[in-house]
């Protein structure tokens, strides 16, 4: 990572670092990450469905549009996940705060062309979020099915895999706080 500038890769509240067992624990739990790029200076922001494995983000889409175009110009995103535990009530209103935990994470994406990655991927992707009966299809998505799988728009299956470089997690507050959510909806 030489010519970068390394401050932006430090937790500025050191307090609220969370273990790395406990940050990889949140972004396999996350079910939306967020991915951020940047093309001529223009930022974009894109939620989406994935999995981690292995220091790898796994996300699929289309294989033409505007994220793709971002990619391919700069390869240099950076990935969010995040947790919003409860708000902690305070006697001054200004003093409110959020309980929450989130994973910031800098790395390179790249799009995935070997069909066997490809497919590992999308298997991976598809048993995060799969349930009940689809759950066992998932577990045998195949090759044959990811390269002959077309979207309602006639695209193909286009895999990012984000390879980490530097991976931060951050904490705020905890699950005992009693929050304004179970102030007002008691169970």
């Amino acid at each position: 990572m030489s010519g970068r500038d390394n401050r932006i890769y430090e937790l500025r509240k050191k307090d609220r670092a969370m273990p790395e067992t406990v940050t990889l624990e949140a972004l396999r739990n996350a079910q939306v990450g967020r991915l951020g790029l940047c093309r001529e200076g223009q930022p974009y922001i894109v939620p989406l469905n994935f999995a981690y494995q292995d220091g790898h983000i796994y996300a699929h889409c289309a294989e033409t549009g505007t994220k793709i175009d971002f990619i391919r110009s700069n390869p240099n995103v950076c990935f969010e996940v995040d947790e919003r535990i409860g708000t902690m009530a305070d006697p001054v209103i200004c003093d409110y705060e959020t309980a929450y935990r989130s994973v910031v994470i800098f790395g390179r994406a790249r799009v995935l062309t070997n069909l066997e990655e490809k497919t590992s991927a999308m298997r991976l992707i598809a048993v995060k979020y799969a349930f009940g009966k689809d759950l066992e299809a998932a577990r045998k998505l195949g090759a044959i099915t990811v390269d002959r799988y077309r979207s309602s728009l006639s695209s193909r299956i286009c895999v990012i895999d984000i390879v980490i470089d530097r991976m931060t997690g951050k904490h705020y507050g905890t699950i005992e706080h009693e929050s304004r959510e179970a102030k007002d909806n008691p169970s």
